[in-house]
């Protein structure tokens, strides 16, 4: 038991010697002083750093809870950075609950559900007039919303340029018989042409060709002349009572054609890119839920709706029954174009800052990296990406927030850390005193007020 002692006290004075030698001490000094030019000390050396999740200027050596907040510190994990690399300790990863997906190549296809509203087939509209004047002297059409048919009686005129034209027809008759009977063959070819020049007078005014033939037969003008209706439909914007009077060319009625109907839906701005001429369109009719049309959009047209944003697709359909009525709605479902095979990742990948669109990419082994991509269009729950990705990557689709928040809050730590012993090296003095002084002071207390008297102020006299 002396043998291992008496090393002991003689490695104690050999150390003594050694220290108290000054050339010695002055190398020892001056090879411990670190180069404080080299940059911030390595930031794993040191006693173990406690930081604040919710203030990241918060450090100290050792646990215990946050002054500002009053959350229990956690230890200080340094995140390394390899340019634009994150690097997250694998725990951390799994513990925020880091999930990320392959980046497909693929076409997107989408279905835009919106509503339509049923209209008249404005290329079945017809506007009916007269090309001559007269009296209406019988009208047959006489209520908006009559359902005609072509070739039926639509009112009696009488017109005095007609009596006119008929009679002129009926000269030329007569005359043409006189020529064939005695006159030269020139004549003869004269008078035909007056009789066909009036014949065409008469078709120009519309007048029935029956009527002509039995004018031509009878030698007798006809006083009042009957119209038919020109086209079959509904009777719209009836502007004629009878026995007005008419001009030539004024607007008597509308006919619209009942057979086909127009559905218009409207598509709103964010759809459109989707939906182009002959895209098929699904309609359900919400009172007859056991018809399901269907059909192809026609016409997409140009000017958008500033109040709804939305523009208008018309989808023209056979009318059938009485299903089908001008006013209706319906639930219309229309298959957009599919896009040509490209990148893309869920919708949840993709952070908008405003100015652009952000990706994180999972290098693997906690290793991640931002990614600036162009986006275009979206469906079903995918973003299609233009530039930037060109498939098979892995992209983080959750906690995207919290990988950036923890390298904002490493990054920052880690600075705060390098100023904070590169500022140790620089003082090697102890630290001043605290201004404030450790013990409290205590204050003296007020002196309690002297006791009343309860007889003072009383005078008392002198008793016998």
């Amino acid at each position: 038991m002396k043998t291992p002692l008496s090393l002991l006290v003689a490695l104690l004075l050999a150390t003594a010697a050694c220290g108290s030698d000054p050339g010695t001490d002055a190398a020892h000094d001056h090879a411990a002083t670190p180069d404080l030019t080299a940059g911030t000390p390595e930031l794993s050396a040191g006693p173990q750093l406690y930081t604040c999740g919710m203030h990241p200027n918060v450090v100290q050596e050792g646990p215990g809870t946050c002054p500002i907040c009053g959350m229990n510190l956690v230890p200080v994990n340094p995140t390394q950075t390899d340019g634009d690399v994150i690097e997250i300790d694998p725990g951390t990863v799994q513990t925020i609950g880091v999930r990320t997906a392959e980046v497909g190549v693929a076409p997107l296809r989408r279905t835009v559900r919106t509503t339509g509203r049923f209209v008249m087939d404005e290329q079945g509209a017809r506007t009916v007039t007269l090309k001559i004047g007269g009296w209406v002297e019988r009208l047959y059409v006489d209520f908006e919303g009559a359902l005609v048919r072509e070739g039926q009686p639509m009112l009696d005129l009488y017109s005095p340029e007609l009596v006119t034209t008929q009679e002129e027809f009926l000269l030329a008759l007569a005359a043409a018989d006189r020529m064939a009977a005695s006159g030269s063959a020139e004549g003869q070819e004269d008078a035909r042409r007056l009789v066909e020049a009036a014949r065409r007078r008469l078709d120009f005014y519309e007048m029935p060709a029956d009527l002509v033939r039995r004018l031509e037969t009878e030698r007798k003008p006809v006083r009042t002349i009957p119209f038919a209706v020109p086209a079959s439909g509904e009777v719209m914007n009836k502007s004629v009572v009878e026995g007005q009077k008419i001009e030539a060319g004024q607007p008597l009625l509308q006919i619209f054609d009942t057979s086909s109907i127009w559905l218009v839906a409207d598509v709103y701005e964010q759809d459109l890119p989707w939906i182009k001429v002959g895209s098929p369109a699904f309609i359900q009719i919400p009172y007859a839920p056991d018809q399901r049309l269907s059909g192809r959009v026609d016409h997409l047209y140009y000017m958008l709706n500033t109040e709804t944003r939305s523009a208008e697709a018309r989808i023209s359909l056979r009318r059938t029954g009485s299903i089908l009525r001008p006013g209706m709605y319906a639930v219309v479902e229309l298959e957009g174009t599919a896009t040509e095979p490209s990148p893309v990742v869920p919708e949840e990948a993709v952070l908008w800052t405003g100015e652009q669109s952000i990706l994180i990419l999972s290098l693997g082994a906690g290793r991640f990296r931002p990614v600036s991509v162009m986006t275009g269009v979206q469906s079903d729950g995918f973003v299609q990406v233009l530039e930037g990705l060109v498939g098979g990557e892995q992209v983080v689709v959750s906690a995207q927030f919290l990988i950036d928040s923890e390298a904002r809050l490493k990054s920052a730590v880690g600075a705060m850390i390098g100023t904070h012993r590169h500022d140790e090296l620089l003082d090697d003095s102890p630290p001043a005193p605290s201004a404030r002084p450790t013990t409290p002071v205590e204050t003296p207390r007020p002196a309690p007020p002297p006791a009343v008297d309860p007889h003072a102020g009383h005078k008392h006299e002198d008793r016998p």
